[in-house]
């Protein structure tokens, strides 16, 4: 009896604090409102982050390095000096 009241208590918070979080959130004079031309902004900047963080690695790493700056080229060569 005492569980089944301590379960419908814990259910009935967890759904309080729930619609709580959802109206507080809805309800918030600090929630961001971001309208049709900030959305068209925002998208071209992340977009021109990203051709550049890409470039960026593309230019750092080239294909076929698994860590920048030739890390992996002196791991290899380490290895086959072991080795040999």
């Amino acid at each position: 009896m005492f569980k089944k009241l301590l379960l419908i208590i814990i259910v009935i918070a967890i759904a309080v604090a729930f619609l709580g979080g959802i109206f507080s959130v809805q309800l918030s004079p600090f929630s961001i409102s971001i309208d049709k031309p900030e959305k068209d902004f925002l998208k071209k900047a992340a977009n021109k982050a990203k051709n550049l963080i890409y470039r960026e690695a593309t230019e750092h790493n080239p294909p076929g390095d698994m860590l920048p700056d030739e890390i992996d080229d002196k791991i290899k060569q380490e290895i086959k000096e072991k080795v040999n």
